[in-house]
């Protein structure tokens, strides 16, 4: 495993920062205690950025931002992934007509975390996509997303990176489920990755209601006055997941007269070789958490979204794999 270089962990916050609120200037001091050391350690890194280009220091109020550097970086990026500068105005186009979240998510991008996924381009409905308070509630609204933001998939989460893929690469996911992993598990999801291949999208269900609680236990059993009542609230977690399937979150097949919480709508864009390399996904969170939405919703949600990433699948020269056989 490769080790960490602290150094560098403090450079990338920083720069992770400014972005976060490029319209804001930080001083020193503030830079230095966002990151969590003294002054003494950043100020060389923030001279060296400023040096570079990469930074921007305002000359009376000594405060900094990010530079003209960064710019011509980020075009560069985007010039070495074709795949994600065409899917950049196509998730604004699908945000803009659903009302709905839309994100392109590049899988396989991180060095020993192949199955994890980060974000490229973040397309937000038009009411929320205003400067001032709006804007500001929108980014707390979908959790402050941000370019560059890694995604850890758990299970229902990335079943389209892995419908496609051989037994292997199925269990590798469904490990992220952790000590929660039902013995069954691949035999439960088996369904629904057939589904999302016979589809070419998937639909992911709303669960949350166990994670919370297994938050919640956690917390109870980290306090010895209350182990007892955190091993009973494990008991019925375990309970909630005999009630609440895991295949449940993800449905093999979608009835239109029926509701479902969906917590997202993904579709896949494949390469050349007929790999997974972006992700369409539409957010179906609201303010008020996930609605229940028609199942006849939902169908035309998926098949939206699936159009757009087959058309982005064949305008940069990928090509669907075939399906492999259960």
């Amino acid at each position: 495993m490769t080790r960490p270089s602290p150094q560098t962990e403090r450079l990338l916050d920083l720069v992770d920062l400014l972005a976060a609120r490029p319209g804001d200037g930080y001083t020193l001091a503030d830079i230095a205690r966002a990151v969590g050391v003294d002054k003494a350690t950043i100020h060389p890194m923030v001279v060296a950025l400023a040096r570079r280009g990469w930074l921007l220091r305002h000359p009376r109020r000594h405060t900094y931002r990010l530079g003209p550097a960064l710019v011509a970086a980020g075009r560069a990026a985007a010039r070495g992934h074709p795949v994600v500068e065409a899917a950049r105005p196509v998730v604004r186009e699908i945000a803009e007509a659903t009302g709905l979240m839309c994100l392109a998510l590049v899988a396989g991008a991180i060095p020993g975390e192949h199955d994890d996924l980060l974000v490229a381009e973040i397309g937000r409905p038009a009411a929320r996509g205003a400067a001032g308070p709006a804007a500001e509630h929108a980014l707390t609204a979908y959790n402050g997303l941000r370019l560059g933001q890694r995604i850890s998939p758990q299970p229902p989460l990335g079943a389209v990176c892995v419908a496609w893929a051989d037994d292997a690469a199925v269990e590798r996911w469904l490990a992220r489920l952790g000590p929660d992993r039902p013995p069954d598990a691949l035999a439960r999801v088996t369904p629904g990755l057939a589904g999302v291949r016979s589809r070419g999208w998937a639909l992911e269900v709303e669960n949350r209601m166990r994670e919370r609680l297994g938050t919640l236990a956690a917390e109870l059993g980290e306090d010895q006055r209350h182990a007892e009542q955190a091993a009973t609230l494990r008991r019925v977690i375990g309970e909630i997941g005999g009630m609440f399937d895991l295949a449940d979150t993800l449905p093999a097949t979608i009835d239109p007269a029926a509701g479902y919480r969906a917590s997202a709508v993904n579709a896949p864009v494949f390469d050349s070789d007929g790999t997974v390399v972006v992700i369409l996904c539409l957010v179906c969170a609201a303010g008020d958490g996930m609605p229940a939405r028609a199942g006849a919703e939902i169908l035309a949600l998926g098949e939206r979204v699936r159009r757009a990433a087959d058309a982005l699948t064949a305008a940069t020269h990928g090509r669907p794999p075939a399906s492999r056989q259960p």
